[in-house]
Protein backbone atom coordinates (compact mmCIF):
# COMPACT_ATOMS: atom_id res chain seq x y z
CA UNK A 1 0.00 0.00 0.00
CA UNK A 2 2.05 2.91 -1.32
CA UNK A 3 2.44 5.84 1.07
CA UNK A 4 1.06 4.08 4.15
CA UNK A 5 3.94 5.39 6.25
CA UNK A 6 2.77 8.97 6.22
CA UNK A 7 -0.42 8.03 8.02
CA UNK A 8 1.42 5.96 10.57
CA UNK A 9 3.53 8.90 11.71
CA UNK A 10 0.43 10.23 13.42
CA UNK A 11 0.27 7.20 15.72
CA UNK A 12 3.99 6.67 16.28
CA UNK A 13 5.44 10.15 16.80
CA UNK A 14 3.89 12.49 19.34
CA UNK A 15 3.30 16.20 19.05
CA UNK A 16 5.19 17.11 15.90
CA UNK A 17 1.82 18.40 14.79
CA UNK A 18 1.20 20.83 17.62
CA UNK A 19 3.55 23.27 15.91
CA UNK A 20 0.73 23.84 13.42
CA UNK A 21 -2.40 23.06 15.42
CA UNK A 22 -1.46 23.82 19.05
CA UNK A 23 -3.16 22.16 22.00
CA UNK A 24 -5.83 24.40 23.49
CA UNK A 25 -7.19 22.46 26.44
CA UNK A 26 -10.09 21.25 24.29
CA UNK A 27 -9.77 17.59 25.32
CA UNK A 28 -11.18 18.33 28.77
CA UNK A 29 -14.20 20.05 27.25
CA UNK A 30 -14.67 17.17 24.84
CA UNK A 31 -14.80 14.76 27.74
CA UNK A 32 -17.48 16.80 29.48
CA UNK A 33 -19.65 16.86 26.37
CA UNK A 34 -19.11 13.22 25.37
CA UNK A 35 -21.81 10.56 25.63
CA UNK A 36 -21.73 8.23 28.66
CA UNK A 37 -20.86 5.04 26.73
CA UNK A 38 -17.35 3.74 27.40
CA UNK A 39 -16.27 1.37 24.62
CA UNK A 40 -12.81 -0.17 24.51
CA UNK A 41 -10.21 2.07 22.90
CA UNK A 42 -6.64 1.38 21.82
CA UNK A 43 -5.03 -1.28 24.01
CA UNK A 44 -4.48 -1.56 27.75
CA UNK A 45 -1.88 -3.59 29.68
CA UNK A 46 -1.14 -4.09 33.36
CA UNK A 47 2.57 -4.38 34.19
CA UNK A 48 3.95 -5.50 37.57
CA UNK A 49 7.37 -6.06 39.13
CA UNK A 50 5.98 -7.82 42.21
CA UNK A 51 5.85 -4.63 44.29
CA UNK A 52 4.38 -2.01 42.00
CA UNK A 53 1.79 -2.02 39.25
CA UNK A 54 1.61 0.23 36.18
CA UNK A 55 -0.98 0.55 33.42
CA UNK A 56 0.29 0.87 29.86
CA UNK A 57 -2.15 2.42 27.37
CA UNK A 58 -1.90 2.64 23.58
CA UNK A 59 -2.76 6.10 22.26
CA UNK A 60 -3.25 7.89 18.98
CA UNK A 61 -1.86 11.40 18.53
CA UNK A 62 -4.97 12.92 17.02
CA UNK A 63 -8.51 12.89 18.34
CA UNK A 64 -12.21 13.49 17.90
CA UNK A 65 -14.94 14.36 20.42
CA UNK A 66 -16.38 10.85 20.30
CA UNK A 67 -13.12 9.37 21.64
CA UNK A 68 -14.22 10.37 25.14
CA UNK A 69 -14.89 9.37 27.84
CA UNK A 70 -12.40 6.52 27.85
CA UNK A 71 -13.16 2.99 29.02
CA UNK A 72 -13.61 2.59 32.78
CA UNK A 73 -10.38 0.71 33.56
CA UNK A 74 -8.08 3.27 31.99
CA UNK A 75 -10.24 6.08 33.40
CA UNK A 76 -9.89 4.64 36.92
CA UNK A 77 -6.15 4.11 36.47
CA UNK A 78 -5.75 7.74 35.44
CA UNK A 79 -7.86 8.89 38.41
CA UNK A 80 -5.45 7.08 40.78
CA UNK A 81 -2.19 7.84 38.97
CA UNK A 82 0.42 9.95 40.78
CA UNK A 83 2.43 10.11 37.54
CA UNK A 84 1.63 9.88 33.83
CA UNK A 85 4.48 9.05 31.46
CA UNK A 86 4.07 10.17 27.85
CA UNK A 87 6.42 10.18 24.90
CA UNK A 88 6.34 13.99 25.16
CA UNK A 89 4.59 16.39 27.52
CA UNK A 90 1.97 18.38 25.56
CA UNK A 91 2.64 21.42 27.74
CA UNK A 92 6.39 21.47 27.06
CA UNK A 93 5.88 23.79 24.13
CA UNK A 94 9.21 25.57 24.52
CA UNK A 95 11.21 22.39 24.02
CA UNK A 96 9.03 21.42 21.06
CA UNK A 97 9.48 24.74 19.31
CA UNK A 98 13.23 24.72 19.96
CA UNK A 99 13.51 21.26 18.40
CA UNK A 100 11.40 22.34 15.42
CA UNK A 101 13.69 25.30 14.88
CA UNK A 102 16.83 23.18 15.15
CA UNK A 103 15.76 20.18 13.07
CA UNK A 104 12.81 21.23 10.92
CA UNK A 105 13.79 24.70 9.71
CA UNK A 106 16.70 25.66 7.45
CA UNK A 107 19.03 27.80 9.63
CA UNK A 108 20.35 30.06 6.86
CA UNK A 109 17.20 31.32 5.18
CA UNK A 110 17.32 28.61 2.56
CA UNK A 111 14.01 27.86 0.82
CA UNK A 112 12.65 24.38 0.24
CA UNK A 113 12.50 24.99 -3.54
CA UNK A 114 16.30 25.03 -3.49
CA UNK A 115 16.36 21.48 -2.09
CA UNK A 116 13.77 19.95 -4.42
CA UNK A 117 13.71 19.26 -8.13
CA UNK A 118 11.22 21.28 -10.21
CA UNK A 119 8.64 18.50 -10.43
CA UNK A 120 8.61 17.86 -6.68
CA UNK A 121 8.54 21.60 -6.04
CA UNK A 122 5.42 22.00 -8.20
CA UNK A 123 3.72 19.06 -6.50
CA UNK A 124 4.55 20.47 -3.07
CA UNK A 125 3.26 23.94 -3.88
CA UNK A 126 0.06 22.45 -5.28
CA UNK A 127 -0.46 20.40 -2.11
CA UNK A 128 0.15 23.40 0.14
CA UNK A 129 -2.45 25.34 -1.83
CA UNK A 130 -4.92 22.45 -1.68
CA UNK A 131 -4.61 22.27 2.11
CA UNK A 132 -4.69 26.07 2.45
CA UNK A 133 -1.23 26.19 4.02
CA UNK A 134 0.57 29.48 3.24
CA UNK A 135 3.58 28.54 1.11
CA UNK A 136 5.42 31.75 1.93
CA UNK A 137 5.30 31.07 5.68
CA UNK A 138 6.62 27.54 5.14
CA UNK A 139 9.41 28.43 2.70
CA UNK A 140 12.15 27.60 5.21
CA UNK A 141 10.71 24.23 6.21
CA UNK A 142 12.80 21.18 5.47
CA UNK A 143 11.13 18.59 3.22
CA UNK A 144 10.37 16.14 6.04
CA UNK A 145 8.70 18.96 7.98
CA UNK A 146 6.58 19.86 4.98
CA UNK A 147 5.50 16.22 4.75
CA UNK A 148 4.49 16.35 8.42
CA UNK A 149 2.51 19.58 7.97
CA UNK A 150 0.62 18.13 5.02
CA UNK A 151 -0.12 14.88 6.84
CA UNK A 152 -1.65 16.57 9.86
CA UNK A 153 -3.74 18.84 7.64
CA UNK A 154 -5.16 15.79 5.89
CA UNK A 155 -6.17 14.37 9.27
CA UNK A 156 -7.73 17.71 10.21
CA UNK A 157 -9.66 17.80 6.94
CA UNK A 158 -10.97 14.32 7.76
CA UNK A 159 -12.20 15.55 11.15
CA UNK A 160 -9.32 14.42 13.39
CA UNK A 161 -7.68 17.02 15.57
CA UNK A 162 -4.30 17.07 17.37
CA UNK A 163 -5.81 19.28 20.07
CA UNK A 164 -8.13 16.37 20.97
CA UNK A 165 -5.27 13.86 21.06
CA UNK A 166 -5.40 11.22 23.76
CA UNK A 167 -2.01 12.35 25.14
CA UNK A 168 -3.40 15.83 25.85
CA UNK A 169 -6.59 14.44 27.34
CA UNK A 170 -4.68 12.20 29.76
CA UNK A 171 -2.21 14.92 30.72
CA UNK A 172 -5.04 17.35 31.47
CA UNK A 173 -6.80 14.77 33.64
CA UNK A 174 -3.72 13.84 35.66
CA UNK A 175 -2.69 17.44 36.26
CA UNK A 176 -6.24 18.33 37.32
CA UNK A 177 -5.99 15.88 40.22
CA UNK A 178 -2.52 17.00 41.30
CA UNK A 179 -0.47 14.36 39.51
CA UNK A 180 2.61 15.02 37.39
CA UNK A 181 3.48 14.33 33.77
CA UNK A 182 6.92 13.07 32.75
CA UNK A 183 8.47 12.47 29.33
CA UNK A 184 9.80 9.12 28.15
CA UNK A 185 11.54 10.84 25.25
CA UNK A 186 12.14 14.43 24.19
CA UNK A 187 11.25 16.60 21.24
CA UNK A 188 14.98 16.80 20.51
CA UNK A 189 15.18 13.00 20.38
CA UNK A 190 12.10 12.60 18.18
CA UNK A 191 12.94 15.30 15.68
CA UNK A 192 16.62 14.39 15.68
CA UNK A 193 15.63 11.13 14.00
CA UNK A 194 14.67 13.11 10.90
CA UNK A 195 17.94 15.04 10.95
CA UNK A 196 19.72 11.85 9.98
CA UNK A 197 18.04 11.98 6.58
CA UNK A 198 20.22 13.47 3.89
CA UNK A 199 18.66 15.91 1.38
CA UNK A 200 17.87 13.19 -1.15
CA UNK A 201 16.20 11.02 1.50
CA UNK A 202 14.14 13.95 2.77
CA UNK A 203 12.95 14.59 -0.78
CA UNK A 204 11.96 10.92 -1.13
CA UNK A 205 10.08 11.09 2.17
CA UNK A 206 8.17 14.14 0.95
CA UNK A 207 7.50 12.55 -2.42
CA UNK A 208 6.12 9.39 -0.81
CA UNK A 209 3.87 11.53 1.38
CA UNK A 210 2.55 13.41 -1.66
CA UNK A 211 1.85 10.07 -3.37
CA UNK A 212 -0.24 9.12 -0.38
CA UNK A 213 -2.11 12.41 -0.24
CA UNK A 214 -3.05 12.01 -3.90
CA UNK A 215 -4.51 8.54 -3.28
CA UNK A 216 -8.24 8.54 -4.07
CA UNK A 217 -8.83 6.06 -1.22
CA UNK A 218 -6.93 8.08 1.38
CA UNK A 219 -9.92 9.15 3.47
CA UNK A 220 -11.08 5.56 3.85
CA UNK A 221 -7.57 4.45 4.79
CA UNK A 222 -7.32 7.16 7.44
CA UNK A 223 -10.69 6.16 8.87
CA UNK A 224 -9.69 2.48 8.93
CA UNK A 225 -6.59 3.25 10.97
CA UNK A 226 -8.34 5.52 13.46
CA UNK A 227 -11.31 3.16 13.74
CA UNK A 228 -8.95 0.33 14.67
CA UNK A 229 -7.99 2.44 17.69
CA UNK A 230 -11.63 3.34 18.36
CA UNK A 231 -12.54 -0.37 18.56
CA UNK A 232 -9.40 -1.65 20.32
CA UNK A 233 -8.93 -3.77 17.21
CA UNK A 234 -5.68 -5.69 17.67
CA UNK A 235 -6.10 -7.36 14.29
CA UNK A 236 -6.40 -3.92 12.69
CA UNK A 237 -3.12 -2.79 14.25
CA UNK A 238 -1.40 -5.97 13.08
CA UNK A 239 -2.75 -5.37 9.57
CA UNK A 240 -1.38 -1.84 9.64
CA UNK A 241 2.10 -3.16 10.37
CA UNK A 242 1.81 -5.86 7.72
CA UNK A 243 0.84 -3.30 5.11
CA UNK A 244 3.76 -1.13 6.14
CA UNK A 245 6.14 -4.09 5.80
CA UNK A 246 4.69 -4.95 2.39
CA UNK A 247 5.14 -1.36 1.22
CA UNK A 248 8.76 -0.99 0.07
CA UNK A 249 8.70 2.80 -0.27
CA UNK A 250 11.43 4.77 1.48
CA UNK A 251 8.97 6.51 3.81
CA UNK A 252 7.40 3.24 4.94
CA UNK A 253 10.75 1.57 5.61
CA UNK A 254 11.99 4.62 7.51
CA UNK A 255 8.81 4.81 9.58
CA UNK A 256 8.94 1.16 10.56
CA UNK A 257 12.62 0.96 11.45
CA UNK A 258 13.45 4.46 12.72
CA UNK A 259 10.14 5.64 14.19
CA UNK A 260 8.98 2.30 15.62
CA UNK A 261 11.62 -0.41 16.06
CA UNK A 262 14.48 1.89 17.02
CA UNK A 263 12.50 3.76 19.66
CA UNK A 264 10.84 0.78 21.36
CA UNK A 265 13.80 -0.21 23.61
CA UNK A 266 14.14 3.29 25.04
CA UNK A 267 10.42 3.51 25.71
CA UNK A 268 10.50 0.14 27.47
CA UNK A 269 13.47 1.22 29.59
CA UNK A 270 11.69 4.38 30.71
CA UNK A 271 8.48 2.53 31.56
CA UNK A 272 10.35 -0.14 33.56
CA UNK A 273 12.26 2.53 35.50
CA UNK A 274 9.00 4.31 36.38
CA UNK A 275 7.42 1.04 37.52
CA UNK A 276 10.34 0.23 39.81
CA UNK A 277 10.19 3.58 41.61
CA UNK A 278 6.42 4.23 41.85
CA UNK A 279 3.14 2.36 42.23
CA UNK A 280 -0.03 3.02 40.20
CA UNK A 281 1.61 5.11 37.50
CA UNK A 282 0.28 5.15 33.94
CA UNK A 283 2.34 5.16 30.75
CA UNK A 284 0.68 6.07 27.45
CA UNK A 285 2.46 5.71 24.11
CA UNK A 286 1.50 5.43 20.44
CA UNK A 287 -0.53 2.28 19.82
CA UNK A 288 1.82 0.82 17.19
CA UNK A 289 4.59 0.61 19.80
CA UNK A 290 2.48 -2.10 21.45
CA UNK A 291 2.17 -4.49 18.51
CA UNK A 292 4.44 -6.39 16.15
CA UNK A 293 7.89 -7.93 16.66
CA UNK A 294 9.99 -6.14 19.27
CA UNK A 295 6.98 -4.31 20.73
CA UNK A 296 7.19 -2.58 24.11
CA UNK A 297 5.13 -5.16 26.08
CA UNK A 298 7.39 -7.94 24.76
CA UNK A 299 10.48 -5.96 25.77
CA UNK A 300 9.04 -5.45 29.26
CA UNK A 301 8.50 -9.21 29.58
CA UNK A 302 12.14 -9.77 28.66
CA UNK A 303 13.05 -7.61 31.65
CA UNK A 304 11.31 -10.15 33.90
CA UNK A 305 8.17 -8.09 34.42
CA UNK A 306 4.68 -9.55 34.48
CA UNK A 307 2.68 -8.13 31.57
CA UNK A 308 -1.07 -8.78 31.23
CA UNK A 309 -3.11 -7.49 28.30
CA UNK A 310 -6.50 -6.34 29.56
CA UNK A 311 -7.77 -5.56 26.03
Amino acid sequence: MKGFAGRLIIVTLALLFCFYLPATGAPAAAAADAPPATPLRGALYKVSDGRHTLHLFGTIHVGAPDFYPLENRIAQAIAQAPTLALELDPQNAGALQAAVQRHGIYPDGRRFEQALDPVLTRRTLAALKRYQLPAERLQNFRPWMLATALTVQEYARSGYQPELAVDSYLATAVRAQGGKVIELESAERQMGIFSRLDPAQQARFLGDTLDELEDADLTQKLNDLVNAWRRADSAGFAQALKEMDDDKSFASTFTRHALLDERNPGLADGIAALLHRQDKAVAAIGILHLVGPGNVPALLKKKGLRVEQLY
